[in-house]
């Protein structure tokens, strides 16, 4: 079975970021992983060939958003550009007080989003069919998220719009492979810190660089 290989790929990643789950949470990951490789052999969700790419560069990759998330549990985030639900849905899993919206443009991967979330029995946790530049603001700074996630996206295309969907003083937290050059600048978004981490199996060291949305 593919979960066999996925538990083999994804425990030693999770432990190393300070997660132990419980064997029901453990099952959800596996079904989540074997939903998505059923699906990417039909819609392409993925673009990753292996197993061990698939669990470690999604799923293992995805929970380091934690770090970014720990002094608040029950935040309000968004997940801009979610593609197959990453990094929003395994950071659901693993921290189920959150509460998530997964902006995805494409109908096939919207459609796999609603599919997931239904296996999962997941609440508090919708999707919007939406790129980022066509979607109408938030109304008002209560309604707006405490955090936006971005892994995959490029963060130039999305900065325009972000005061749309983040409160004055939100943080968008972006998944790199290196530093923030001291040079790069951003309009209305300031560095606040930049958190590194390491993956298993020789993936080497990745960055979460986090930016503070405001005047």
């Amino acid at each position: 079975m593919q979960s066999i290989n996925f538990i083999d790929n994804f425990l030693p990643g999770a432990h190393k970021l300070g997660f132990s789950f419980a064997g029901e949470v453990l099952e959800k990951f596996c079904l989540y992983y074997d939903e998505l490789c059923r699906w990417d052999r039909s819609i392409n969700l993925t673009g990753l060939r292996t197993d061990k790419e698939r669990t470690v560069l999604l799923f293992v990759d995805s929970l380091a958003g934690y770090l970014a998330l720990s002094d608040k549990p029950d935040a309000l985030i968004i997940d801009v550009g979610t593609g197959g639900g990453f990094p929003g849905i395994p950071l659901k899993l693993a921290l189920p007080t959150l509460n998530v919206l997964l902006m995805e443009p494409r109908a096939n991967k919207t459609a796999f989003l609603h599919n997931i979330i239904g296996k999962l029995e997941l609440t508090r946790i919708s999707v919007i069919p939406s790129r980022l530049e066509d979607f109408r603001s938030m109304v008002s700074d209560e309604e707006k998220c405490d955090v936006a996630l971005c892994k995959g996206v490029n963060i130039e295309h999305i900065v325009p719009f972000i005061g749309h969907i983040l409160k004055e003083n939100g943080k968008l937290v972006v998944f790199r492979s290196k530093n923030i050059d001291n040079q790069y600048k951003i309009k209305g978004m300031k560095i606040d810190e930049e958190i590194p981490y390491e993956l298993p199996f020789g993936y080497g060291n990745r960055i979460l660089s986090i930016f503070k949305h405001g005047s």
